[in-house]
């Protein structure tokens, strides 16, 4: 009874908090109905549209006191747009694509630096990205300088820019497309004794099932999609990196390239830490002098009240459902 008596003050607590939040916006939403100061140069319109999308700006190196910037962009791990919870913040690629258009925007910034340390994503969340990415490398300048890691879709991202840079014992390359599933047809049967039944409209409509093996056409069907998807990575490289395809494709089975062995090949362009692409950057840009900012999350109300009921809820990442994907990602290890 006292367990269940916490439980209702800690829902009772929530509710007020949610209503005082919400009650609140409303109330700011009425108040700028008034008179409010319009901005006028640049600048005010730039910060006024990062502070009112929860962003901030954070120095990092350079010159504090220039006015020309250059951006560093933070590319984190898995390139996947899923949502946790409740949370109204957008996805990973939402948000990138989202400091991607605050830099475009602002006048200052001369060049972005896309910091990459991932594994790669799901094929259309990569695309999404290195799309973007594109369009704004014919406004700015765009650095692509990969970290611990940067395979599969975190290096078809990188393709994206107009030049990369990497650490010599940085792991890259990966270039190719996955799509895994599980069969759990024998340990069903043999091992429990359980024996799926399905109902469908047509041969095809359970393809990729866990509860049986795939025949030979539906493997074929599978495959005929990856390469697919496969042949627009090649694609997508070889114009990233003025290489021709066929030069490409010995590179492009899966294999992992350290920093140094990726120079070698043509996939990076030069070697280096993050100094050496924020040079990189201001001899590209022309300009001498420049701060190095980054972009950071300001958590507002909602933010933390959304990600505490998350945890009392306990609710699980969207992605973390098994779904058959084509998938730019390098995971060697299972389950990932």
């Amino acid at each position: 009874m006292a367990k269940l008596t916490k439980k209702r003050i800690a829902w009772l607590i929530i509710i007020i908090i949610v209503g005082f939040a919400v009650g609140l916006n409303m109330w700011k939403g009425k108040q700028r109905t008034g008179p409010v100061h319009i901005p006028r140069t640049p600048k005010e319109i730039f910060e006024g549209e990062v502070r009112e999308k929860g962003y901030k700006q954070r120095f990092v190196a350079g010159d504090r006191d220039a006015s020309d910037k250059i951006v560093i962009v933070n590319v984190q791990g898995e390139i996947t747009n899923a949502r946790w919870g409740f949370s109204y913040r957008r996805g990973m690629v939402d948000e990138l694509i989202n400091q991607l258009k605050q830099a475009e925007k602002d006048e200052y910034v001369k060049a972005i630096i896309l910091n990459i340390n991932s594994p790669g994503g799901p094929v259309i969340d990569a695309d999404i990205l290195y799309t973007k990415i594109r369009e704004l490398g014919k406004k700015k300048i765009i650095i692509s300088l990969l970290d611990k890691m940067a395979a599969s879709g975190g290096y078809y991202v990188a393709c994206a820019a107009h030049k990369i840079v990497a650490h010599p014992l940085t792991l890259t390359g990966n270039i190719g497309v996955i799509m895994d599933f599980i069969n759990l047809q024998g340990l069903l049967e043999k091992k429990l004794g359980i024996e799926m039944g399905v109902i469908k409209s047509g041969r095809y409509k359970d393809i990729g099932s866990p509860y049986r093996s795939m025949d030979r056409n539906e493997k074929k069907m599978l495959q005929d999609l990856v390469d697919a998807a496969h042949q627009r990575f090649v694609e997508k490289v070889a114009a990233g990196r003025n290489i021709s395809v066929v030069k490409l494709a010995p590179l492009a089975d899966g294999r992992i390239f350290s920093g140094e062995q990726a120079r070698q090949v043509g996939l990076v362009d030069e070697l280096g830490t993050q100094d050496e692409a924020i040079e990189l950057a201001k001899k590209l840009s022309g300009v001498e002098r420049a701060k190095v900012v980054e972009y950071y999350f300001r958590p507002r109300l909602w933010d933390f009240l959304s990600g505490k009921i998350s945890d009392y809820l306990k609710v699980k990442e969207v992605s973390s459902i098994p779904e058959p994907t084509l998938e730019y990602i390098w995971h060697p290890s299972f389950g990932r």
